[in-house]
């Protein structure tokens, strides 16, 4: 252990992370462990995941130099002490200690254009609608059952609407608690199906209106049902989203759907279906959902 000790490095970090990491250390627990990630809680629901090299940025991630299914990764468990702060993460159970001072940053927040091009969108919404589409068809054919979400999504949202166009652009309330009590907390996942397809539903809207005061309202009406719903993660996840926060990856997907650049479009579409066992897949489903009432403007 002491040589890969010796070759383990944290390397970058979420700019979200700048000030806890740099401020008094505060002692933490780990909440779970996999092959390339870890998740750490600290009071006031700060969590921090801990992330193998080349893994996705999450907006709350620590990088580290080490390849999935090494040290680190292989000596966590649920329960072990953390020590955060002070341009250090100490997990002593492990014999881990690294120095966050020479990390670089990375900026997860959606970077919206100052004008968005309609043609190009609604082009790039149906181009996405066409590769879900043959993503489930694919998957049915090939495992003999489907990880489709839209038979799930179709169900969840049986007897209410998202919010129209009309209604995103008029100077009304927002009203998402049907969509949101159907949705959250409801799937298979570590980050159930439907909190997944939330996420994507805020980011596309952060992406397609930004900060409008009454959409930001309706962000905090997903996430008081998230309090009552899902678990510390998902709402974490959640909670990032309604803030205009994801993942490196999907940042880079959004920033492709206001692009007329066709193959970087498909890249960044094929990187975010690979995150997770369905997450990936449920967030571009939410994506879809805010880009059809888009396209009905």
């Amino acid at each position: 252990m002491v040589g890969s000790l010796a070759l383990t490095r944290a390397t970058s970090y979420s700019t979200l992370l700048a000030t806890a990491a740099a401020g008094k250390a505060q002692r933490g627990m780990i909440h779970s462990a996999f092959d390339a990630a870890a998740n750490i809680v600290f009071p006031g629901d700060l969590v921090l995941s801990l992330n193998a090299a080349n893994s996705p940025r999450m907006p709350n991630g620590l990088e580290l130099s080490s390849l999935p299914r090494t040290y680190p990764f292989t000596a966590l468990r649920p329960g072990m002490p953390v020590i955060f702060g002070a341009q250090r993460i100490v997990i002593e159970a492990a014999n881990c200690s690294l120095d966050l001072s020479y990390c670089t940053q990375w900026d997860p927040h959606i970077s919206r254009p100052a004008q968005l091009d309609r043609d190009i969108v609604v082009k790039n919404r149906e181009w996405l609608a066409g590769y879900l589409a043959a993503s489930s068809s694919s998957s049915r054919h090939s495992q003999g059952k489907s990880r489709d979400s839209s038979s799930f999504f179709a169900d969840a949202l049986k007897g209410c609407r998202p919010p129209s166009f009309a209604a995103l652009k008029s100077e009304y309330k927002i009203d998402v608690l049907p969509m949101a009590r159907r949705l959250c907390g409801r799937g298979p996942g570590l980050t159930p199906t439907g909190d997944d397809i939330l996420a994507g539903w805020m980011a596309i809207n952060w992406l397609l209106y930004g900060s409008q005061p009454r959409l930001l309202e309706a962000f905090q009406q997903i996430m008081t049902v998230a309090r009552r719903q899902t678990h510390l993660l998902s709402r974490c996840w959640l909670g990032y989203a309604a803030e205009g926060n994801v993942a490196q990856p999907i940042k880079a997907l959004l920033e492709t759907i206001s692009s007329a650049n066709e193959t970087m479009l498909i890249t960044a579409t094929r990187t975010v279906s690979a995150m997770g066992a369905t997450s990936g897949y449920d967030l571009l489903q939410g994506i879809l959902l805010g880009l059809q009432v888009f396209e009905a403007d």
